[in-house]
């Protein structure tokens, strides 16, 4: 399933369960993408990461991606299980594009990001 998406709420694990995996991983991932482009302070989004990402991120900036031109272009997702998502995000311009490959898990009733690779 691939969508360009911009979310507003926080999906639900009915949200997930009714197939919208993309949802999840666009909403969890668009806040990533923008703290890798230094457009969203970590503590913002602290909640929505475990602490091994959080420490990632803090430590990863993507300068090019500041230019307003660099965003979330795509999202591919998918269901793993009833609690588990695992996706790829295309972020980039024209010009250059990157992929964030993420894990979220549901963990006490909202989503987290467990793992997260920049490629």
């Amino acid at each position: 399933m691939t969508a360009v998406l911009s979310i507003e709420t926080t999906p639900s694990a009915e949200a997930v369960a009714d197939g919208s995996a993309s949802a999840v991983a666009g909403f969890v991932g668009e806040l990533v993408f923008d703290v890798l482009a230094g457009r969203r302070a970590l503590h913002e989004v602290r909640e929505h990461l475990m602490p091994q990402v959080a420490g990632l991120l803090f430590t990863t900036r993507l300068h090019a991606a500041q230019s307003p031109d660099y965003r979330l272009r795509s999202v591919h997702a998918c269901l793993v299980t009833d609690c588990a998502v695992e996706a790829c995000m295309i972020v980039g311009t024209h010009y250059r594009v990157r992929a964030l490959v993420l894990r979220l898990e549901q963990d006490s009733g909202h989503w987290v990001c467990t793992l997260l690779s920049l490629v």
